[in-house]
C-alpha cells in the first residue's frame, strides 16, 4: 500500500525534479547551477498553487476576522458543551466549518510533497558526491564550513533557516500570531531535518527560500502592472535560455532547434497573454460549460492513463513475457504493469484532478482543452508514428537510433495539428459530448486490448513458472571451475556469441592490431550468412547444422517446433558424448522454447554437464570490482513509464526523452547490468576452466550474450565503467555495438592467453560464431529491401595446432557449417542421430533459403512450423555481398 501511495503522490514529483535536473545538467554542465535551475523551475511551477493558496489564506483571514466578535462573545458567555453547541450553530449559520481553518496552512502543505520528492532524489544522487560549487567543496556531504576543534558546524542549513525566517516575516507582516508561529516552527523543523543532509539538497532548499522571499515581496507590491512585469521577466528568461542553447550549447542540433522554437513560442505567448487573456476567458466561458469541461478533462485524463499505464506497458511485456519474469525479487511480469499503472495514475489522474479543483472555471476549461488535445495526440503518435527502432532489450535499449529526419518530424507536427483543429471545431459548435463519447469508446477499446495482453502474459508466465528453478536465478558467491579442458587430449569449443557483428571485425583488427597475434591461428570468414536475423531462427543451424535451417525445420511437419529446436541443441553434445568426449553445455538459446534456457532437455543424457552462467556471476563481479549498479527491476520500474511517454510524444521530443538509453536519467549506462550478465562470464573464463593434465577429450558448447546488450565500455581495454569517458578513435568507435564487440574479443583474447600459458591452446579447436548481425546496416549499403548486415553471421575458427596472425578466407559459409567444422577429423562420417542425415556442408551447393520474414521468438508447444512468408524471403549463393547473388523466393 505504501508503494502505491508513493507511486501516486511522490513519484510524479520526483520524476519532475529529476527531469529538470537532467535537462539543466545536460544544458549547462554545472551541477550546482543545475540544482538552482531545479529550484527556479519548481518555484515557477508552484506559483499558480501559491496564488491559490494566497486567495484561500486571505479568505480564511477575512472570515476569521468577521466571525471573531461573535466567537469572542460566545466564549465569554458559555462554557463546556453548551459553548461547543452554540459555536457549531454560529459557524453553520455563517456557512463556515472549523476544518476550513486548514486553508491558512495550504501554502505550507503544498511544499511538503515537493520537499519529499527533492529529498529522495537529491539525497542519494551520485553526481553530487565530490562535486564542488562556490564555497561548497562536496555537495554530496554536509558543508562543514566552520571547524572548532573536532567539531564541525554546517553553515548552509543555518543560512537557509535565516532566509526562511526573513521570508516568513515579510509574508506574515500584519497577520495573526498563529500564522507567524506556523512559519517559524516549520523553519525550525527544516533546520533539524536538513542539518546533516548533503549540501546539494540544502542548496536546493536554500534557493527555494530565496525565491520564496522574492515571491513574498512581489505579493506585497501594490501595482496593477505587476502581473505584466512578471510575464515579461519569464519571457526574457526563456529567451535567454533559448539563446544559450542556440549559440553556446554543443548538444545535438535538432533537439536544440526544437527546444529553442518551443521556448520562443512560450515566451511569445507570455508577452501577448495580458492583451488576449480576457478575450480567451470570454470565449472559453461561452464555448464550454463547467459540467462539460469536467467530462472532457476526466475522459482525456483517463485516455492518457490507460494508454501510458496499461496499453503500452502490456504491449511491451507481452512481446516477450519470459524476459520480464524472475527479475530480482519480482517473479511475475505483471508486477511491472501494475507498478507503471500506479505511476501513470499519479501523473494523469491524481495530480491533475487535485489541480483541476483548485482553480477557477476558466482554468478548468483550459485543463479540459489541454487534456483533450493531449489524449488525441497521444493516440496519433502511438498508432500512426510508432517509429522503427528495431529490437528493444529488457534494459529498454533500442537496437536502432531514434533520430527522426526533418521530414518525419515535420510530417508528425503537421498531422498533430489535426487534433488541435478537431478540438477547436468541437468547442466552436459546442458539441463537447461527442468528444467525451469518442474518448469513452477509445478507453474501452484500449482497456480490452490491454486485458488481452495481460491475460496472454499471465498464461506465458505460468508456463515459465512450471519449470523455473531457483538455482537458475541464483547468484554465485565465488568462481569455481565448471568447464574442463585437457593438456594432452583433444578439446573442442563451440561458442555462440549472440549478435556478434562480422562487418566490424576488419575495423576492430585495424584499430587494435594486437588482436591479430592474440587470436593466433584463427581464420576469419567474412562471407558467412545466417538463415535469419533473429536468435529464434538464426541459432538452431549453429547447433543442428543444415537439418535445423528454417526451411529444413518446416519440412519435418510431424514433429513439434520445440522438439525440433531441442534436437538441434542436443545434436553435437550427444555425438561428442557417444564418442567418448566429456561434454559441457551452457546457456543454449531457447532450450525447450524458454527465454531462460531449460537445460532439463539434457536429462536423457546424464553424461552431459549443463549450466546456466548468464547473470550467475554479475553480482560477484560487481562486488569484486566495486561496482554499484541499479538493479534490473529498479531500471524497469522507472523506465517503463518513460517508454510509454516516449511512444506518446511527438517525434522531435523522442530523442530527448530516450537520451541514448538513459531515459532522462542522470545515471549513465543503465543497460550495463544486462551487458555484465554475459561479460562477467567471458571475464571469468580463465577461472571457470579446469586444466586437466591428462589425455581426455572434452567438448564445450555454450552461448554468451555480451554482444547482445547495448552498453558503452571504457576504451581502450573496453572494460565496464559507470560513466564512459573514452570511446576510442576508430571509424565506428562511437557505435555502442563496436564497444561491446571489442569487449568480447578482448576478453576472449585474455582467455586464449591463459590457455596458451597452460599448454591447452594448440590442442583446442575453437569456433566463434553468431546467430545474426545488427538490426541495421552499419557498414554495407545497397538497395536490398532488408538489412544485409543483419544476415551476415560472425564466424572465426581456430583448428588444432594452427598459429600465426588472423587469416581472412572469403569462402562462402553459413553458420550451419559449425557442426561440420566442429566434428571434422574427430568423428568419422558423423550422422545426425535425430534425422539420420549425414552432417556435412553439401547443402551449400544449392542457393540457401534465407528467412527474412521470420521473427518468431519461440514456438509454442503446439506449433510445428516457423511462420515464414516466401514473398519476403530470399535465396543467396556464393557471395552475400554481391547483391546480384540475392534472388526473391517468390
Amino acid at each position: 500500500m505504501l508503494n502505491v501511495l508513493f507511486n501516486v503522490i511522490i513519484y510524479p514529483l520526483m520524476q519532475l525534479v529529476e527531469f529538470i535536473f537532467v535537462f539543466a545538467q545536460g544544458t549547462f554542465k554545472f551541477t550546482g547551477f543545475s540544482i538552482i535551475c531545479v529550484s527556479i523551475a519548481i518555484t515557477v511551477i508552484c506559483l499558480p498553487l501559491y496564488a491559490v493558496a494566497e486567495k484561500w489564506q486571505e479568505l480564511e483571514r477575512n472570515t476569521e476576522k468577521a466571525l471573531k466578535p461573535g466567537v469572542d462573545r460566545i466564549k465569554t458567555a458559555f462554557k463546556g458543551d453548551e459553548q461547543y453547541m452554540i459555536l457549531s450553530t454560529y459557524y453553520r449559520q455563517h456557512h463556515y466549518h472549523p476544518i476550513m481553518a486548514l486553508r491558512s496552512s495550504f501554502g505550507l502543505l503544498i511544499q511538503i510533497p515537493f520537499f519529499i520528492a527533492a529529498y529522495i532524489y537529491l539525497s542519494d544522487l551520485e553526481l553530487l558526491k565530490g562535486a564542488s560549487f562556490l564555497f561548497i567543496s562536496n555537495m554530496g556531504a554536509p558543508d562543514q564550513l566552520i571547524h572548532i576543534g573536532n567539531m564541525h558546524i554546517n553553515m548552509l542549513p543555518v543560512a537557509m533557516t535565516l532566509i526562511n525566517c526573513i521570508a516568513g516575516a515579510v509574508y506574515t507582516k500584519g497577520f495573526p500570531l498563529k500564522e507567524k508561529i506556523q512559519l517559524y516552527v516549520m523553519a525550525g523543523i527544516f533546520l533539524v531535518v536538513l542539518y546533516t543532509s548533503p549540501s546539494g539538497l540544502v542548496l536546493y532548499w536554500t534557493m527555494n527560500n530565496i525565491f520564496s522571499l522574492v515571491k513574498n515581496i512581489y505579493y506585497k507590491i501594490k501595482s496593477p502592472y505587476k502581473k505584466n512585469v512578471l510575464f515579461a521577466v519569464f519571457a526574457v528568461f526563456l529567451l535567454l535560455v533559448a539563446w544559450y542553447l542556440n549559440y553556446y550549447h554543443r548538444g545535438p542540433e535538432r533537439p536544440r532547434i526544437m527546444i529553442t522554437i518551443l521556448l520562443s513560442a512560450i515566451a511569445a505567448l507570455l508577452c501577448i497573454f495580458p492583451f488576449i487573456g480576457s478575450r480567451i476567458k470570454t470565449d472559453f466561458s461561452s464555448a464550454v460549460s463547467a459540467k462539460d469541461s469536467f467530462a472532457l478533462f476526466i475522459t482525456g485524463a483517463l485516455l492518457l492513463l490507460f494508454t501510458a499505464g496499461l496499453l503500452l506497458p502490456s504491449n511491451l511485456i507481452n512481446a516477450s513475457p519470459q524476459e520480464f519474469s524472475y527479475i530480482d525479487q519480482y517473479t511475475s511480469p505483471l508486477f511491472f504493469i501494475r507498478n507503471t499503472f500506479t505511476q501513470a495514475f499519479g501523473f494523469c489522474i491524481f495530480w491533475p484532478v487535485c489541480l483541476y479543483f483548485l482553480f477557477s472555471d476558466n482554468v478548468k476549461r483550459v485543463f479540459a482543452v489541454i487534456f483533450s488535445v493531449a489524449g488525441i495526440s497521444a493516440l496519433v503518435n502511438v498508432f500512426l508514428f510508432p517509429g522503427k527502432y528495431g529490437f528493444i532489450s529488457t534494459a529498454l535499449i533500442f537496437a536502432h537510433n531514434v533520430h527522426p529526419t526533418f521530414l518525419q518530424s515535420f510530417s508528425n507536427f503537421c498531422i498533430l495539428l489535426i487534433p488541435v483543429a478537431f478540438v477547436c471545431i468541437i468547442l466552436y459548435f459546442k458539441k463537447t459530448k461527442i468528444l467525451s463519447t469518442v474518448f469513452i469508446f477509445a478507453i474501452t477499446a484500449i482497456f480490452a486490448v490491454s486485458s488481452i495482453n495481460m491475460f496472454q502474459t499471465s498464461r506465458s508466465f505460468k508456463s515459465l513458472a512450471s519449470y523455473q528453478s531457483k538455482a537458475n536465478a541464483s547468484q554465485a558467491s565465488e568462481v569455481d571451475p565448471i568447464f574442463t579442458l585437457s593438456k594432452k587430449g583433444k578439446n573442442v569449443v563451440v561458442l555462440m556469441i549472440d549478435r556478434a557483428i562480422s562487418v566490424l571485425v576488419p575495423y576492430l583488427l585495424k584499430d587494435y592490431p594486437e588482436l591479430n597475434d592474440e587470436f593466433s591461428g584463427f581464420v576469419f570468414y567474412p562471407n558467412t550468412v545466417t538463415f535469419n536475423g533473429y536468435t529464434s531462427l538464426g541459432s538452431p543451424p549453429i547447433f543442428g547444422g543444415y537439418d535445423a535451417t528454417p526451411q529444413a525445420i518446416n519440412s519435418r511437419k510431424n514433429v513439434t517446433l520445440v522438439q525440433k529446436r531441442n534436437e538441434a541443441l542436443l545434436m553435437m553434445p550427444r555425438i561428442f558424448t557417444e564418442n567418448g568426449f566429456n561434454v559441457t553445455a551452457a546457456d543454449l538459446p531457447y532450450a525447450n522454447g524458454k527465454w531462460i534456457p531449460d537445460m532439463s532437455i539434457f536429462k536423457p543424457y546424464p553424461n552431459v554437464k549443463t549450466y546456466i552462467t548468464d547473470a550467475h556471476y554479475t553480482n560477484l563481479w560487481c562486488t569484486e570490482h566495486n561496482f554499484n549498479l541499479p538493479s534490473d527491476s529498479d531500471v524497469l520500474k522507472r523506465n517503463i513509464l518513460w517508454y510509454s511517454l516516449f511512444k506518446m510524444s511527438p517525434l522531435f521530443l523522442r530523442e530527448g526523452i530516450y537520451s541514448d538509453g538513459n531515459w532522462c536519467a542522470i545515471t549513465k549506462n543503465v543497460s550495463l547490468r544486462k551487458t555484465l550478465n554475459g561479460y562477467a562470464v567471458l571475464d571469468y573464463l580463465p577461472r571457470l576452466v579446469n586444466i586437466a593434465d591428462d589425455d581426455s577429450n572434452n567438448a564445450l558448447v555454450m552461448d554468451n550474450n555480451t554482444t547482445h546488450e547495448g552498453s558503452y565500455l571504457q576504451a581502450p581495454d573496453y572494460r565496464p565503467a559507470i560513466a564512459v569517458t573514452k570511446f576510442g578513435s576508430g571509424k565506428y568507435a562511437r557505435e555502442v555495438s563496436y564497444s561491446i564487440n571489442a569487449a568480447a574479443l578482448m576478453r576472449l583474447a585474455d582467455w586464449f592467453k591463459y590457455l596458451k600459458d597452460n599448454g591447452v591452446y594448440d590442442n583446442t579447436r575453437i569456433i566463434l560464431v553468431s546467430d545474426h548481425g545488427p538490426e541495421r546496416n552499419m557498414v554495407t549499403h545497397n538497395n536490398l529491401p532488408f538489412q544485409q548486415d543483419q544476415m551476415n553471421a560472425f564466424l572465426m575458427v581456430k583448428d588444432f595446432n594452427t598459429s600465426g596472425s588472423i587469416k581472412t578466407d572469403n569462402t562462402f559459409m553459413t553458420n550451419a557449417d559449425v557442426p561440420t567444422l566442429a566434428l571434422t577429423g574427430i568423428i568419422k562420417n558423423p550422422v545426425n542421430p535425430f534425422t539420420g542425415n549425414p552432417i556435412n556442408s553439401d547443402a551449400k551447393k544449392k542457393p540457401q533459403y534465407i528467412a527474412i520474414s521470420g521473427q518468431q521468438l519461440s514456438g509454442g508447444s503446439n506449433e510445428y512450423e516457423f511462420h515464414l512468408d516466401p514473398t519476403k524471403d530470399y535465396y543467396v549463393h556464393d557471395n552475400l555481398f554481391d547483391i546480384t547473388n540475392w534472388s526473391k523466393v517468390k
